[in-house]
């Protein structure tokens, strides 16, 4: 009698911890798989700007880096954001007509609002990438450094 208690005891208690784990599972994959804002994106990517003069227009998330190819982040901003912005990585940077863009960025997809034409005729193309490539990161900006598109790819 002593003994059957004891397993029913047991029983309870592998049954209780097993619902423990299956809701602390349940919130961790929910947690990670909770889209972010277009501020911790930006935060993520740049860490706290020093001054107020970002604005988030529009982004899409990378939620699983092998299925989600990248992050894509639209912004206004102050010239001093975007200068502080590169000075974290040796960008190489080049001065492009926008002229003849077809709306493709050569290993993108296509997303509605992502539109360089939008910056002027003439824009600034940033680019940084690891010496593996597996973690690059393109800036379109205007020229007065205001309005910015980002694709940061990491694999």
């Amino acid at each position: 009698m002593l003994k059957m208690k004891k397993n029913k005891r047991l029983k309870l208690v592998a049954i209780l911890l097993l619902f423990v784990f299956i809701v602390l599972f349940y919130i961790k994959v929910r947690e990670t798989f909770r889209s972010r804002t277009g501020e911790e994106i930006y935060e993520a990517l740049f860490g706290k700007q020093k001054t107020n003069c970002v604005s988030i227009l529009n982004y899409q998330d990378q939620i699983i880096p092998k299925i989600d190819y990248a992050i894509w982040l639209q912004f206004e901003t102050c010239p001093e954001e975007l200068k502080r912005i590169l000075s974290k990585h040796e960008f190489s940077a080049g001065k492009v007509s926008t002229d003849k863009w077809n709306g493709k960025v050569p290993y993108g997809e296509t997303i509605k609002w992502f539109n360089p034409k939008t910056l002027g005729d003439t824009i600034m193309v940033y680019e940084y990438s690891t010496d593996d490539s597996r973690s690059i990161q393109t800036i379109w900006a205007n020229l007065d450094s205001t309005k910015v598109f980002v694709r940061d790819i990491f694999d």
